[in-house]
């Protein structure tokens, strides 16, 4: 029971920290350089330009300008551009190849169309101002110079774009937007793109997912770790409550959170929802069957994923790490916390802890990008219908990416 309590407060915190990563002509036109499978997994198959035959995908086979490789459902394959760039494809994706080349001054260009599914992209930097990496879709396309991005691509055209390192400038419709690190825009097809929101996931075992950073213990003075403050509390239950994130020069972003049977994490369910743009996006987990469902109801379909089948990656590990100095009491909204205060790699972090239930009220990180705060508001405890963690009937299900 001790550690099961301590996962919102886990969780809170990895979010937290996320927030503070053919002819072609190119700067004089080069020739053409292929690109090579560096890694195949399940079914892959490749058509290469000007085919009309698919053939197997295998390690070491090169990819030209017009060729186009595909998963299925159980596939998964990673392209190594001569440029030393990673782009890892996930199941049921499609992914065409524009633009190969290098130019005399040194300048490589990659420009690659990703027509449906999800691709983590790792860029190294592009020193050269001429270069350039680019993954286009039906909607959109991100231009980077050096970053780790995750794109995300739904059957009709829909776009989303992740910015795990650095910065993305995501396009659409002649409308650009800087995604910097721990946010993500999407764009429709024949849309703009939304405004960047700090990205929140329920589920700990994405590879991306920040993971707690261990504090020096050197000006660690309470003796009590982050395991111990929030396996204080005694409510076990359902609660429903608001999550509001603001960060410097962006507008504030309020995430709706519905947990039932909390802190049991054997059976625990989440369920959270969120506005981008001019569409809605529902996430749905439930820890003892291990399903997690990303539900678009303006589209009716949901991606699923089986979490039974990924590593395990406990969402509390890292949590007896941390021990944090107490700082004092305050009284937030009335409700009487203790505050406790801590360092990681490149910054700090500040809890208001609510004492009668051990529940969060407010968190400040603070890093040389700035101070993101997240306040939880409007909080309810009491019991929660169960079809809120159920999808509607003749909802569209499609297996979602796995990633490893």
């Amino acid at each position: 029971m001790h550690k099961s309590r301590v996962v919102l407060g886990c969780m809170a915190l990895a979010l937290t920290l996320a927030l503070l990563i053919p002819l072609v002509g190119c700067g004089g036109g080069g020739p053409a350089v292929p690109c090579k499978i560096s890694s195949v997994t399940g079914t892959v198959q490749v058509l290469k330009n000007a085919s009309t035959n698919t053939v197997n995908a295998t390690k070491g086979m090169e990819l030209s300008v017009g060729d186009t490789i595909t998963t299925g459902n159980n596939g998964s394959a990673s392209l190594t551009f001569f440029d030393g760039s990673v782009m890892e494809i996930k199941a049921n994706s499609e992914i065409l190849i524009n633009e190969l080349s290098t130019a005399t001054s040194g300048s490589t260009s990659v420009s690659l169309m990703e027509q449906v599914g999800s691709t983590v992209n790792r860029i190294g930097k592009l020193v050269d101002s001429s270069s350039k990496y680019e993954v286009e879709t039906p909607a959109a396309v991100a231009v980077v110079r050096g970053t780790v991005f995750d794109f995300l691509v739904l059957q009709n055209g829909t776009t989303t774009v992740k910015a795990e390192q650095d910065s993305v400038s995501f396009t659409a419709s002649g409308v650009t937007v800087t995604v910097n690190q721990g946010f993500q825009s999407s764009a429709s097809k024949g849309g703009t793109p939304s405004t960047p929101i700090a990205f929140a996931t329920p589920t700990p075992t994405q590879a991306h997912t920040t993971t707690p950073v261990k504090t020096s213990t050197a000006t660690s003075t309470s003796g009590e770790t982050l395991a111990d403050i929030y396996g204080a509390g005694e409510y076990i239950g359902d609660v429903k409550y608001d999550m509001v994130i603001t960060a410097a020069g962006q507008p504030p972003i309020t995430y709706t959170y519905w947990i039932k049977d909390a802190w049991l994490s054997d059976k625990m369910k989440f369920r959270y929802e969120m506005i981008q743009g001019d569409q809605s996006m529902v996430l749905i987990w439930d820890m003892a069957t291990r399903i997690y469902y990303m539900y678009y109801p303006a589209q009716n379909m949901a991606y699923v994923m089986d979490m039974g089948q990924a590593e395990e990656n406990n969402p509390v590990e890292g949590s007896e790490d941390i021990i944090p100095v107490k700082s004092g009491t305050e009284t937030l909204d009335g409700k009487l916390c203790d505050t406790y205060q801590w360092t990681y790699a490149g910054g700090s972090a500040k809890y208001w802890v609510w004492r009668e239930e051990s529940f969060p009220i407010r968190v400040e990180a603070t890093s040389s990008s700035g101070t993101v705060i997240m306040e939880y508001k409007n909080i309810v405890f009491g019991p929660l219908s169960d079809s809120l963690f159920q999808l509607p009937a003749g909802v569209q299900i499609m297996q979602f990416p796995q990633y490893t």
